[in-house]
């Protein structure tokens, strides 16, 4: 009978090691696991710095800081849909001198575009002051060059993820966030104030900038004279889907705590930026799985591998399903011990709301996973659905906020369906386009 038992009980146990061996060799969560490292470390050195700022500069300032930084990061969603484009070509192009050519010609095209951009927000600096209320045009002016740097640097970013070098591209990621805040600190103790903070974040970009291009150059080396022309039309194109995608990424995730501040008297908003910020924890595993993703499903695609592209697929959700179930559920058994760690006896009342915003967050995670992996394989529709689902579940919670608990379970709802429609449509392989809807099963059935 204990020899019957026994059997059964090896063969699990066997399974079981088998799997963690296969989960360990697994580049998809080495690379998945890098940049989310990178993210946690390079967080720490973000969240110094806005805690210095505010420290030293005081409430009113900034409060100004903060209006500044909120251009700043509105302004970066065009930045996204750069890197996304960069990322996409880089995994996809063929061989070194194609990369190598594409690199210098991208990099070029978006040194112009980050100038053009630098002069119409210089330009526009006057209005932008007037409207946020500050003193002179002089701290938007400072604000357009950081922007015009980050948008030359987003394609170094996107180059270094299309190509897979993922510990350089979080090594570039922790050195940006250090440089920032210690020339934060130099800067605004030195008593430029609001010019040093915002001077750091456009040194920081800078300093990344020249050694990331350097790397790249090196490593990419020089382009043979014979090598065939990148037709840009094509990056062109993918920028707007691209840059929606990061809409879809940057806005709806901050736009809810906005709406709550609106609505709801300033403790419950409290509360439910307190909760926010702890969901958003649960993002970085996932965020780092979605971030290498994307070049692999962009270079199997495009060497038509359909049947490796969905168990890729397969693996992401899997991974990114684990860590967000399980961040839920560690949400829900300890949400008034970690609010009392993290913030205070104070903020235990919110324990309900974070454990709603814990589940909701899960389906944030899957649904980013869906939206990076039809965007790498040029499934355009999905992110337009993506960003209609996201302006719903705005005008949602505009419209019913009848208790924190409510928005909450708005964002789950909203995210849960955009998820469930971006998976029927992967595993149904239709693109959501309207502009061509149609379906490829017939066309890689023999490849499934």
């Amino acid at each position: 009978m204990s020899d019957q038992n026994t059997l059964p009980f090896e063969r699990l146990v066997h399974r079981f090691a088998h799997a963690v061996r296969t989960v360990s060799t697994d580049d998809l969560v080495h690379h998945g696991g890098v940049m989310a490292a990178a993210t946690v470390v390079a967080g720490g050195f973000n969240y110094g710095y806005q805690v210095f700022v505010g420290r030293v500069l005081g409430a009113e300032a900034y409060g100004a800081f903060g209006a500044l930084f909120a251009l700043f990061y509105l302004l970066h969603v065009v930045g996204r849909g750069v890197r996304f484009s960069a990322s996409r070509f880089a995994a996809e192009l063929d061989g070194p001198n194609e990369r190598a050519a594409f690199y210098r010609g991208f990099l070029l095209r978006s040194t112009a575009l980050g100038v053009v951009g630098t002069v119409l927000l210089v330009a526009a600096s006057p209005v932008i002051a007037g409207f946020l209320g500050l003193d002179s045009a002089a701290p938007v002016t400072v604000v357009a060059v950081a922007i015009g740097v980050e948008l030359v640097l987003t394609a170094n970013q996107g180059t270094l993820q299309g190509l897979q070098r993922f510990g350089a591209l979080g090594a570039f990621k922790v050195a940006q966030a250090a440089v920032k805040l210690a020339l934060g600190v130099a800067l605004v103790l030195a008593g430029l104030r609001l010019y040093g903070a915002f001077a750091a974040v456009a040194l920081g970009s800078a300093v990344v900038l020249a050694a990331s291009t350097a790397y790249l150059l090196w490593n990419l080396g020089r382009p043979a004279a014979a090598t065939t022309q990148f037709r840009y039309r094509r990056a062109y194109r993918y920028v707007v889907p691209a840059a929606i995608a990061g809409f879809c990424l940057t806005v709806p995730a901050n736009a809810d705590v906005i709406v709550v501040k609106h609505f709801f008297p300033a403790v419950d908003a409290g509360y439910y930026a307190a909760a926010s910020v702890f969901g958003k924890v649960l993002l970085f595993l996932p965020m780092g799985i979605s971030t290498a993703l994307f070049p692999k499903v962009t270079a199997d695609h495009a060497a038509a591998r359909n049947k490796r592209l969905h168990a890729l697929f397969d693996r992401a959700l899997a991974y990114a399903a684990l860590v967000g179930v399980g961040g839920a559920v560690g949400f829900w058994l300890f949400a008034e011990r970690l609010l009392a760690l993290a913030y205070g006896p104070e903020y235990v009342a919110a324990a309900p709301l974070v454990r709603w915003y814990g589940l909701a967050i899960v389906g944030v995670v899957l649904a980013v996973v869906v939206l990076n992996f039809e965007l790498a394989r040029d499934r355009t529709g999905y992110v337009y659905v993506f960003a209609v689902g996201s302006v719903v579940e705005l005008a949602l919670i505009w419209t019913f906020h009848a208790s924190l608990i409510q928005v909450a379970q708005i964002v789950l709802i909203s995210n849960a369906a955009l998820f469930l429609v971006g998976l029927a449509a992967v595993k149904l392989d239709v693109d959501l386009d309207p502009t061509r809807l149609t379906t490829t099963s017939t066309d890689s059935s023999n490849e499934r």
